[in-house]
């Protein structure tokens, strides 16, 4: 077993921890505080972009006047027909026109409206894409107000995720590996790509100088299953017993597989959409009791997610994928990796949150807000290996990685925590 190289770590998701479990507030108490903290972020920056002279004003303050020019900070709130409806799942119950489900409900005609503390107001103007754009995201808008009451933009600011330290040079060079989907219970058609992935971390197929310099592995979300449990309506406690033993079994032969891979190097666990952990973001970390193999090796941990932790002088930022799926289903990108790229834009890891996609009531604060650029910015259980090292303003760089669902590819990512490069490694064994 390969002799790995030693480098500072710290763990920095302790926002994604819960204090306390109250689920009887409203969740408009995040959407105030997130666009409090958000304006505060991006007021001097568009006092940058569009110079001090334009005032930067609240919509109350328009008071329906005409040919108003200023700036105007506010969440982005889209008006989708199509889009998941409890009273429409009610109707469907009382056997009213039933809805088609629908795997995208994005429309070109969708609505792009922002609204501030007090108001909205509708947007429109050639920066103005609602196929690029999504609920819950905070920017700044510059334009003018129309006889219609639309306010036509001109120009769009997102706060594209904040400052970021310099990666500076580390010796000796450490590298991490992403994997995510791992499906316990379907690994029966690929036991061989798990053996053969535990061996190259071990550093047994002569790679001993390479697996030496790989430190960390991160195992994003999905490890139980990849798919919701099917639901049957006959014979529903049944079923519903056969699941559970499954799902018990699966744990037991991960904590056999971490245990094992843990003992190579460090191991972070991080729950996912169809794990056995809570529903709501941030999925919170596995008890320690479900790992009793893994548990005692001081080089595994189970963490939240999303997952925020430092390796030397690199930043990591990560999801099991949850908030970039909804993401797809709620606008026109067309790929995970555009999806990805967008929320490092607009500086916030799931904005969609809690309008599709199910997030914790905060009501002090909003942990998704994304106040330091990420050098490494990943999400899980992604269809297909993506990535893309992005350079953004002041010489920002970030490597996004779109790790594909082992399940599916029998393939993880390794990426360079020096140079950021980032490369698919595939464990794929041909059918005799």
């Amino acid at each position: 077993m390969a002799n790995r190289i030693e480098c500072s770590y710290e763990n920095l998701s302790s926002s994604f921890l819960l204090q306390s479990s109250d689920y009887q507030k409203q969740f408009c108490h995040l959407y105030a505080h997130r666009l409090a903290e958000m304006t505060r972020l991006l007021k001097p920056l568009a006092q940058s972009k569009w110079g001090e002279d334009i005032p930067i004003m609240k919509l109350c303050e328009l008071r329906g006047e005409q040919d108003v020019h200023c700036i105007i900070i506010g969440t982005i709130y889209k008006h989708q027909a199509h889009k998941p409806s409890i009273l429409r799942d009610i109707s469907e119950e009382n056997q009213l026109a039933p809805q088609p489900q629908r795997q995208n409900y994005s429309e070109p005609g969708d609505k792009v409206i922002l609204e501030d503390e007090l108001q909205r107001a509708r947007l429109q103007g050639e920066h103005i894409t609602g196929r690029n754009l999504a609920t819950g995201i905070v920017c700044a808008v510059k334009g003018g107000t129309d006889s219609d009451g639309y306010f036509n933009v001109e120009d769009m600011l997102f706060y594209e995720s904040g400052p970021q330290k310099s990666l500076t040079a580390s010796k000796p060079k450490s590298k991490l590996v992403l994997v995510s989907g791992l499906d316990q219970l379907q690994s029966h058609n690929y036991v061989d790509a798990l053996n053969m992935f535990q061996y190259w971390l071990s550093g047994s197929f002569s790679n001993s100088s390479d697996a030496a310099s790989t430190v960390r592995l991160i195992v994003a979300g999905n490890s139980v299953r990849n798919t919701a449990v099917a639901t049957v309506p006959t014979l529903q406690v049944a079923r519903s017993q056969a699941n559970a033993n499954d799902t018990v079994q699966a744990v037991s032969q991960l904590d056999s597989w971490f245990a094992a891979w843990a003992q190579a190097l460090h191991v972070d666990v991080m729950p996912g959409a169809f794990d056995p952990a809570n529903f709501m973001l941030p999925q919170q970390p596995f008890h320690k009791c479900m790992f009793p193999l893994a548990g005692k090796l001081s080089s595994f941990q189970a963490v939240p997610n999303p997952y925020s932790c430092r390796v030397n002088n690199a930043l990591i930022v990560g999801t099991a994928g949850q908030n970039i799926a909804d993401l797809l289903r709620s606008t026109g990108l067309e790929s995970s990796l555009e999806a990805l790229r967008c929320t490092l834009s607009w500086g916030h890891i799931a904005p969609t949150a809690p309008d599709t996609l199910a997030c914790y009531p905060y009501i002090q604060s909003d942990p998704f807000i994304m106040k330091q650029c990420p050098h490494v910015y990943f999400a899980g259980n992604c269809e297909k290996f993506e990535t893309e090292l992005l350079v953004g303003s002041g010489g920002k760089q970030t490597r996004l990685v779109c790790v594909p669902s082992f399940s599916k590819t029998q393939s993880v990512a390794l990426v360079d925590l020096e140079t950021l490069d980032c490369r698919e490694i595939k464990f794929q064994v041909e059918a005799e």
